[in-house]
């Protein structure tokens, strides 16, 4: 009798998946990986600030949060620094 449940379990075992079941798994992965890279793009924006964010006309405020703000002024007091004579 265990020969024929083992026999029956092993060989449901072996069939095949459902089409259906393996695409539903791979979008639900999908989706938890799009949702996961998401909000890793929000917190890198919260961190370094949004490209081009900075570029010459758009971030004059500068009054930036952001280590990208930080870099700019950081550089502009350098080049400051640079031009004036020794």
């Amino acid at each position: 009798m265990q020969y024929f449940v083992a026999r029956r379990k092993f060989q449901q075992a072996r069939k095949p998946y459902d089409v259906r079941d393996v695409i539903e798994q791979y979008s639900q992965g999908h989706l938890n990986m799009m949702v996961r890279i998401k909000e890793l793009q929000r917190r890198l924006d919260g961190t370094l600030g949004k490209p081009g964010m900075f570029l010459p006309g758009k971030g004059e405020d500068k009054e930036y949060p952001t280590i990208g703000a930080r870099l700019i002024r950081l550089e502009d007091k350098r080049k400051r620094h640079d031009m004036m004579p020794a």
